[in-house]
């Protein structure tokens, strides 16, 4: 029987992957935190990528291997801001409860949680792009990119009130979808970074705003009147 010569001597050992991959998403995230601290610190058109491979400490090449552009490193620095700081992403969590809460504001509870802690990331970066948007077309283009993605999850948000019947009467699923649009980022932005707000002070504002405006309000004073319950709201006008 014919044996494979390249079978004898030492087995060859299984190459591992695992300790250069945890290397590479360690600069990646080097990267980021130092993008964003340049963003924030200098504004978007005075940050370059030179600056922040400099307090990544890596090379220039290699950001722009990895993202492109400094636009593309804008935009990971906003996103890695979408998934929140728990243990999965923003996005899961909320959908996780929004699909299985029989009452509303169990759900509106959690949105203005989440808002808060993906908010404390997002919002001034946002705010940073939206400055240099005013006078750069490449800036407007990246905030513009901001803006359609924020609509295109806050849709996605305002169907869980709609399809389930919770909202008032009246209203349209553009019209949640905008209310959800000033709660998950404007109101942060104008409260907590401009007004000094503490945190769990905007998460109950942001709950009450969503409640009043969404929500049907009680018809009388008897206990339980008015309390949304899955299927009793309108929301039959969706376009």
């Amino acid at each position: 029987m014919a044996h494979d010569v390249k079978s004898h001597g030492r087995p060859r050992r299984r190459y591992d992957a695992s300790g250069r991959r945890r290397q590479s998403e360690q600069r990646r995230a080097r990267v980021l935190d130092a993008a964003r601290a340049c963003f924030l610190a200098r504004g978007y058109l005075a940050t370059t990528v030179p600056q922040v491979a400099e307090a990544a400490g890596v090379s220039v090449e290699l950001v722009y291997k990895s993202f492109d552009s400094k636009a593309g490193l804008a935009a990971a620095v906003w996103q890695q801001a979408l998934l929140g700081q728990g243990p999965r992403p923003a996005e899961e969590r909320s959908d996780e409860v929004s699909a299985s809460a029989r009452d509303p504001r169990e759900i509106l509870r959690n949105w203005a949680v989440l808002s808060a802690e993906v908010s404390e990331l997002g919002a001034p970066m946002n705010a940073v792009i939206r400055a240099a948007a005013q006078v750069d077309e490449g800036a407007q283009r990246l905030f513009d990119d901001f803006e359609s993605a924020r609509r295109e999850r806050m849709a996605h948000n305002a169907a869980y009130l709609v399809d389930g019947g919770y909202v008032r009467q009246g209203l349209t699923a553009d019209q949640v979808r905008d209310v959800l649009l000033v709660a998950a980022g404007e109101l942060y932005e104008l409260l907590v970074l401009g007004r000094g707000w503490a945190r769990d002070a905007y998460i109950d504002l942001t709950y009450r705003f969503l409640e009043g405006a969404l929500l049907p309000q009680p018809r009388s004073a008897g206990v339980g009147a008015g309390e949304p319950t899955r299927g009793d709201g309108v929301g039959t006008d969706r376009p």
